[in-house]
């Protein structure tokens, strides 16, 4: 008997395995690119296709996604367009960028694989964040384009923004990156992916909130998206956290004669790894960091690969990226030292 796709899509969210798929901003607008509409759809097309192949795998799929060369970029604009035009503050160009890029990936997800996906939403997402947080006082969230020394210098007297060097690209803008404690539309997002529907959510890290005076409002702030799409899987009860970056799969000894791919790991080995200083604050470590918490305050597992590898990486058996779990018992790990 022939199943309608509502009876189709009702199936599958009663009985698929969940998994957060975290993309990460650069890959949105990618390095060498300037960021226009053309490219980042471009690039949200290219992710599309592997979001198909969780979802024809079985998965039911949330989506989340950065927004730091996006945010930059709009921040740039809005000094540019000052004071004709008044700038927002940074928080509402969190919520302008996640719009937009939650459009993108919505538009390439619909228009390219609609039929096998089902429905697809996108939901403006707030997080709750402590004033207190220290990273008000240390700003460490790279944002926008790459600049040379100089000229993240001159950007920085006229902003105000500390700067920092970014994994040997450039120098970026930097900006306060409290955790996130709370998912405002958590419920919502839960309760849309239950009913068999994709959800774009948590774009950006979600927009920042502080309580005032028994009020909600907004704070200068870029949540990490990584650290968001922990909370939020761990509070949607997701099977996986799918964390997507420029490669393959994590590496040990990065750049030394015993340099080896790690493919499978339990959550002390990690730990021991960073320990030794192998996943650095400015690339992987804050990956390996939110794949941790994950497993610390779930029954799910973390995978950490590119965006070509995403659907093969949730696989049985030996798969590309890096897997991370709890506890490996009687298997070797592999990319251990020997």
């Amino acid at each position: 008997m022939h199943q309608s796709r509502k009876e189709c899509t009702l199936t599958l969210a009663t009985a698929a395995p969940l998994v957060v798929v975290a993309l990460g901003g650069n890959a949105i607008t990618r390095e060498g690119q300037s960021g226009t509409y053309s490219e980042m759809l471009a690039n949200c097309q290219e992710m599309a296709a592997s979001v198909c192949a969780l979802r024809e795998a079985g998965w039911r799929v949330v989506i989340t996604h950065g927004n730091g060369p996006q945010v930059g970029n709009l921040a740039i604009q809005q000094h540019a367009g000052s004071p004709e035009v008044p700038g927002q503050p940074l928080f509402a160009l969190g919520a302008m960028t996640q719009g937009l890029i939650g459009h993108l990936l919505q538009m390439a997800l619909l228009s390219t694989h609609h039929q096998q996906l089902g429905p697809v939403v996108g939901v403006v997402t707030h997080v709750i964040v402590d004033r207190q947080d220290e990273a008000f006082d240390r700003p460490s969230k790279p944002i926008g384009p790459f600049y040379s020394l100089h000229e993240a210098q001159a950007r920085s007297d006229l902003t105000g923004h500390p700067i920092v060097e970014d994994s040997g690209r450039g120098y970026r803008i930097t900006v306060p990156s409290p955790r996130p404690q709370a998912i405002v539309e958590g419920d919502a997002i839960s309760r849309l992916s239950k009913d068999g529907y994709l959800v774009v959510a948590g774009g950006g890290g979600g927009i920042p909130l502080v309580e005032r005076d028994g009020t909600l409002a907004g704070i200068e702030a870029v949540v990490d998206k990584d650290r968001s799409a922990t909370l939020l899987a761990t509070y949607l009860e997701a099977d996986a956290l799918l964390l997507v970056t420029g490669v393959e799969c994590v590496l040990a000894d990065f750049g030394k004669p015993t340099e080896r791919e790690i493919h499978l790991a339990d959550a002390a080995q990690m730990r021991e790894y960073a320990r030794q200083g192998q996943f650095p604050t400015g690339s992987m470590g804050p990956k390996v960091e939110a794949a941790l918490d994950f497993i610390d305050a779930s029954d799910g597992y973390a995978v950490i690969t590119d965006a070509s590898s995403m659907a093969s990486a949730l696989g049985k058996g030996e798969t590309p990226g890096t897997r991370i779990v709890r506890e490996i018992r009687g298997l070797p790990r592999q990319g251990a030292p020997a």
